[in-house]
């Protein structure tokens, strides 16, 4: 009996040491981890900076800590934002070792280089991210496979005044990742879905905004397959492009680094499918449809887009802007052909796009030409 309880208490010991062992490992990987992330965003020109850092102290998680995180994209000549966090926690529970838990504060502070200064408040904000054990415990260069971001309660505060300039009812987003997808393997997925986004009640008198500045929802699904995943969906965030605006040079550069890879991808078959939904004003718009290049490696698809409360929307935009009255006019007319009725009696705008050879259609009729895609070439290799 004693050599039976001598034996349980050993082992008890041998655990808990195994586990203590593992607890201290967990929370070194996450320190590696986020200065490697340190690393490749100053790389990429980001500036960063941070305070103290540290390891957790409770048994039933691995947590790494950080405050007071600032976080500045390249200037690519317009206004750069400089993002503050109080605190950045990473968290791994021992109920879940392999999901992944950042912590973020429900306030964060964003300052424009070039002008105001504005505060960010979440009700609330949960942020995961889903690891293959294999993959990680193997060190493999790509172990992330899924994640999820939702928040609710979001507004947009000037700092100054606290003035909310725009507030967000909720948002959420999740993907999934398979780095070892085939030709016909799903390799990416994005769901996202928002809804309540309204402007401030100012902004829409000033600008005379029709649907009282808010957009009651959006919803976006889609999915990419092909041998390799995507340049664009390599990581949650990608340092080489993160901060891009809209700065034509910057667009231009970003192409012509984007470019290569997702030639490559395309030309080893890859494809995808799409959904886009839209609640605007009157505007119930619903388009879905897939995408791919042909054997020349140009754009080619098919897209099914139905609407209805188009002539109101139309209608509302015109009362608000009564010198697009002629452009709405015309809008109205082209749309006219595609127009039906729907269940309810109401009309309703069906329209099927393909995409093929150069040509867009729009149900089976000549669109447009479409001009040939122009990949850019791969940078050339610095020589020794």
């Amino acid at each position: 009996m004693r050599g039976v309880l001598r034996f349980l208490v050993l082992l008890i010991v041998v655990l808990a040491i195994a586990y203590v062992g593992a607890w201290w490992y967990v929370q070194g990987r996450m320190a590696m981890a986020f200065r490697a992330q340190e690393h490749m965003l100053r790389q990429a020109g980001w500036t960063m900076s941070h305070g103290a850092t540290a390891r957790g102290s409770s048994p039933l998680a691995a947590t790494y800590s950080v405050t007071d995180l600032t976080l500045s994209p390249p200037d690519r000549g317009l206004p750069t934002p400089k993002i503050t966090l109080p605190s950045f926690v990473m968290r791994a529970k021992i109920t879940s070792p392999f999901t992944l838990d950042i912590g973020l504060p429900l306030a964060w502070h964003v300052a424009m280089s070039q002008g105001p200064a504005f505060t960010l408040q979440f009700t609330t904000i949960s942020d995961q991210y889903h690891f293959d054990p294999n993959a990680l415990l193997d060190h493999a260069p790509d172990p992330l496979r899924s994640g999820t971001l939702n928040f609710t309660g979001m507004r947009i505060d000037s700092a100054d005044t606290n003035f909310t300039l725009i507030s967000l009812a909720s948002l959420h987003t999740d993907f999934t990742r398979n780095p070892a997808a085939g030709r016909s393997d799903t390799a990416f997925t994005v769901h996202e879905t928002l809804t309540g986004l309204a402007l401030s009640p100012i902004f829409v008198t000033l600008a005379h905004l029709p649907f009282d500045g808010k957009l009651a929802s959006l919803q976006l699904d889609a999915d990419f397959s092909g041998p390799q995943l995507p340049p664009f969906t390599q990581s949650v965030l990608t340092p080489q492009t993160a901060g891009v605006t809209t700065n034509p040079d910057a667009a231009i550069a970003a192409w012509q680094q984007l470019g290569p890879a997702v030639h490559d991808w395309a030309k080893g078959g890859g494809h995808g499918d799409f959904t886009l939904a839209v609640d605007l004003g009157p505007l119930k718009a619903h388009t879905h449809g897939s995408f791919g290049f042909d054997t020349t490696v140009q754009p080619a698809g098919k897209a099914t887009l139905v609407a209805d409360g188009v002539g109101a929307f139309l209608g509302d935009i015109a009362n608000a802007y009564p010198a697009a009255v002629g452009m709405i006019s015309a809008l109205s007319a082209q749309t006219a052909p595609y127009m039906s009725k729907a269940p309810s009696d109401a009309q309703r705008l069906t329209v099927n796009f393909a995409l093929a050879g150069g040509v867009l259609t729009a149900n089976g009729k000549k669109a447009a030409d479409v001009p040939p895609l122009v990949w850019p070439a791969p940078a050339a290799t610095p020589t020794k």
